[in-house]
């Protein structure tokens, strides 16, 4: 996977023909920002869609610290069922359809998943007599809330978060580094590619020629991805 660095520099290399200064209207920030914007685009293009998606586009949040919350206002769990909020936000995923992009709720060691609700649909879950006693998820102002029989204090989330770098550096005390422009970016290399022509062509003017593709692979692919 290309790192962040390397696709600012190419589209700002393309842009100016090689010559870079100080004087340049655009800055790597800015280009940063519109490989975000085009990055989540093509994911939700992809969702929309149904297309199967790459492992290398899913970050993991492997350790989502809970908190104990009073259940007095969760009305519909049954007896002995406790719930539980994030301590802190879970970084916005790319939306499809109005819905979240949260791929899995899952135990630390990836032995145990949650299933996905809702808070206004959490009150009727115990009235399925066939999925009744699952644990679940949900999300509500941003925060993480799980249903389940005994207390959690750690739980692995993975989805398709809209800024990669907030996924990143979604760190408790786990002494691991913070995101770098230097790292591998979670998007695959004809992703990259399709990004890249797309702002150039649409933020700085720039219609890139490619080589020709007799056989239409090429094409093939940067539909699929988009």
């Amino acid at each position: 996977m290309p790192s962040l660095n390397e696709m600012v520099y190419d589209i700002k290399n393309i842009a100016y023909g090689g010559v870079q200064s100080d004087d340049n209207r655009v800055s790597d920030h800015q280009v940063a920002y519109w490989i975000r914007q085009t990055r989540a685009l093509l994911i939700n293009q992809q969702l929309a869609n149904r297309n199967k998606i790459p492992e290398s586009l899913i970050q993991h949040l492997n350790y989502v610290e809970f908190t104990q919350v009073d259940p007095a206002n969760f009305t519909g769990l049954d007896s002995g069922y406790k719930v539980m909020k994030s301590t802190k936000k879970i970084p916005p995923t790319v939306q499809r359809d109005g819905r979240n992009s949260i791929i899995a709720v899952e135990s630390v060691d990836g032995s145990f998943a949650f299933s996905e609700t809702t808070y206004f649909r959490k009150k009727y879950n115990k009235y399925n007599k066939y999925t009744f006693d699952k644990s679940r998820w949900y999300l509500q102002e941003g925060f993480l809330y799980i249903t389940h029989n005994f207390l959690i204090d750690k739980l692995r989330v993975s989805g398709l978060f809209e800024n990669p770098e907030d996924a990143a550096n979604f760190k408790l005390d786990t002494g691991e580094a913070a995101f770098t422009w230097d790292d591998d970016y979670p998007i695959t290399s004809v992703m990259a590619t399709t990004i890249t022509d797309i702002v150039l062509k649409t933020k700085l003017g720039i219609t890139r020629q490619m080589p020709n593709d007799e056989s239409n692979d090429g094409d093939e692919q940067q539909l699929n991805e988009r």
